[in-house]
């Protein structure tokens, strides 16, 4: 009987080392799986997560739409992306710092926003791999941010700006018949105002319209402009002016005091005085550069089969308030199929 006690013990003796270390074993692997989930998440997330740096030129209702849209339609498209935002406060050397920085930090991509902020950027992307996509640039290939259109090869694609200047200085026409001289107020640093200025005077002579410009260096030379060309002028064209677009409801008062007719390429002028306006929206074209950025990012295709986009559509508006301080009504041949606000 002794002999059968001493075999249980013996036996019970030998399976404990067994039975911990299987225990052992199981909390081992316990402890391996959990701490091999966190790194497949990381792993996870930093293969579908990008970083973004956005380079707004100038805070106005403008850009501030295109910066936006870009937002928006990159969480609609499902796009996991960090986002540095940041504005130059219409500073050459603040986009050039800014533009740096983002190079510095190993950006996936550029967002910028206007010709300053653009042209920044590509000077310094280059000898990197990080693309560019622009937005609010009317003439990428006189601005040299790409050689044509159609041509992408340096990393760079985006969507213009560009407005129908024909369709509104046909406007002025519908607004007063015997117009003669329609004035432009201009930042005459911005190349991409030199290139309005110079469509629009070619245009305007098969109009028959003469254009009078002044041009500005800061928005503190606003009034005196505003106040010359109201003596050789009957209309003002707004263009997309960024210097002009940042002090907006100014140049709109300082108008309508002068009884000059306004019309702009920008819808959002409208909201801030301006009458009337035939031109892109800038939230739509923020929506354009984020599908870009989309294909660049998430899809993998290459810049270079990318070329340059245009707004698909216009709108129109018209600010009621500023129409009836004019002398003008709704029936205006002006303003048909026009979106009325301010009422």
């Amino acid at each position: 009987m002794r002999i059968g006690k001493i075999s249980k013990m013996i036996v019970i003796a030998m399976c404990v080392p067994m039975i911990l270390a299987g225990c052992a074993k199981s909390d081992a692997a316990d402890k391996t799986e959990a701490a091999v989930e966190p790194k497949q998440t990381a792993e996870e997330t930093k293969e579908e997560q990008f970083t973004i740096g956005i380079a707004e030129l100038v805070q106005h209702p403008a850009l501030d739409a295109s910066r936006q849209g870009f937002i928006d339609e990159l969480a609609k498209q499902g796009v996991d992306a960090v986002l540095i935002d940041q504005n130059a406060q219409g500073e050459i050397s603040n986009a050039q710092m800014i533009a740096e920085k983002f190079v510095k930090d190993d950006v996936d991509l550029i967002f910028t926003i206007a010709t300053i902020t653009s042209q920044a950027a590509k000077q310094a992307i280059e000898g990197t791999e990080i693309p560019l996509v622009f937005t609010a640039v009317t003439d990428p290939v006189f601005s040299q941010l790409v050689t044509a259109m159609d041509v992408t090869d340096n990393n760079i694609t985006g969507v213009v700006d560009a407005a129908p200047i024909k369709e509104n200085l046909e406007l002025f026409k519908e607004l007063k018949k015997d117009i003669k001289t329609i004035g432009i107020i201009y930042n005459i640093g911005e190349s991409n105002s030199e290139v309005q200025v110079n469509q629009t005077k070619e245009i305007a002579k098969d109009l028959g319209l003469t254009i009078e410009t002044v041009g500005i260096s800061t928005v503190n030379d606003i009034p005196q402009a505003v106040d010359t060309i109201s003596k050789k002028a009957e209309g003002l064209y707004i263009i997309t002016d960024n210097m002009v677009a940042s002090s907006i409801s100014l140049v709109a008062k300082l108008a309508q005091e002068n009884k000059l007719l306004t019309v702009s390429a920008d819808g959002t002028h409208v909201d801030e005085g301006i009458m009337v306006s035939k031109g892109i929206s800038f939230y739509g074209i923020g929506k354009q550069s984020a599908i870009i950025a989309k294909q660049i990012l998430v899809d993998k295709v290459p810049v270079s089969e990318i070329p340059v986009q245009t707004a698909p559509e216009f709108e129109k508006k018209v600010n009621v308030k500023t129409m009836e301080a004019l002398g003008l009504t709704k029936d205006n041949p002006a303003f048909e199929g026009a979106e009325f606000v301010n009422e």
